[in-house]
């Protein structure tokens, strides 16, 4: 039974917060004093760096250039981790301040080396990092130290946005469907539509003449969690997409693309274990692709797995912002 049809025009390791011995200053939500904070400036997935220009040009920025701009894993052209904006304490002025996200440095003589991650300082939902450090070379020891973390922790709070914004304006009509048909809970906005859903399978999309969003929800019956490996999951998934998604002619349809063998991570998501897969679709016997993410869990309960899978088609674009919104709700997920 074929119910969602792609036509030419229709078509990280747990990254939660991480806890690190350093000094953690949150600051409250409405901001320090309880002033009420202006609105965040900047686009979705750009950071701004605060350093001199000596040190951005030498080891220490380098190095903090190649955490910012790591290659995304999964996407079919090169498409880094952030956009990085460059600027020097001399330029930081009430603009810059209201940016999204913020890596501060500071070096100078007598620092201890120290990392910071703060909430809300000058604008909100703001996250801001500060490194400081006596020398480039000690500074250079501290990011490399805290790569992951300082990573880690820009990719959830840009997640945190966008999922406190879903959970505002969920779809109530979509959220019973998915409860019904799965027993889940997903943080699905308005604007999705719900394009098919039975007791195995549901498909919900953004449609523009441009790109697709795709949100799909199956499930299968499993005897353990040693059923939840990359392998059965690429083969379950193949099964479902072979039956519910194909392309402009009858006989394609979505298959993962064998030439990028998917990626896995083990990971917890609300107090679930998951394992979230990352990789490219392609159609059998056509002509499109993209890239997807999925989360696949173990239902002990109900003895099954349930995978929630958003996948990409937005030709000649860049990806990584449409696959971070899906992500938002891939992340969302429960069992009920």
């Amino acid at each position: 039974m074929t119910i969602f049809k792609i036509t030419p025009f229709t078509v990280i390791l747990t990254l939660a917060f991480l806890t690190c011995n350093c000094d953690m200053s949150v600051n409250p939500g409405s901001g320090s004093g309880g002033r009420v904070l202006p609105n965040i400036t900047g686009a979705a997935g750009e950071v701004l760096v605060v350093m001199d220009s000596f040190n951005w040009q030498n080891s220490a920025g380098d190095l903090l250039q190649d955490v910012l701009k790591e290659e995304i894993p999964g996407l079919p052209q090169s498409e880094p981790m952030f956009d990085v904006i460059h600027i020097t304490a001399a330029s930081f002025d009430n603009l810059y301040q209201f940016h999204r996200s913020i890596v501060m440095t500071v070096i100078r003589s007598g620092l201890e080396p120290r990392i910071r991650f703060r909430e809300n300082v000058w604008a909100r939902p703001q996250i801001v990092i500060q490194l400081e450090a006596a020398t480039g070379a000690e500074m250079h020891k501290l990011i490399e130290q805290n790569d992951d973390k300082i990573q880690g922790f820009l990719i959830q709070y840009d997640r945190k946005r966008v999922m406190e914004s879903y959970a505002e304006s969920k779809d109530l009509n979509i959220q019973k469907e998915l409860a019904a048909n799965h027993q889940i809970r997903l943080a699905v906005p308005r604007g999705y539509n719900l394009d098919f859903s039975n007791e195995d399978y549901t498909s919900l999309s953004i449609e523009s003449p441009e790109y697709s969003q795709v949100l799909q929800i199956f499930e299968f019956s499993a005897e353990s969690d040693a059923d939840l490996n990359i392998k059965n999951l690429i083969e379950k998934r193949d099964l479902f997409t072979k039956k519910y998604v194909v392309g402009p002619n009858e006989q394609s349809y979505m298959i993962v693309a064998p030439i990028y063998p998917p990626i896995g991570f083990d990971l917890k998501s609300n107090n679930l274990d998951v394992l979230e897969i990352r990789g490219l679709w392609e159609l059998e016997k056509g002509f499109m692709g993209g890239p997807f993410v999925s989360h696949s869990v173990y239902d002990e309960s109900r003895k099954r797995i349930v995978t929630v899978d958003g996948y990409v088609y937005f030709p000649n674009e860049k990806k990584r912002t449409k696959l971070r919104q899906l992500e938002a709700i891939i992340y969302s997920l429960e069992i009920i």
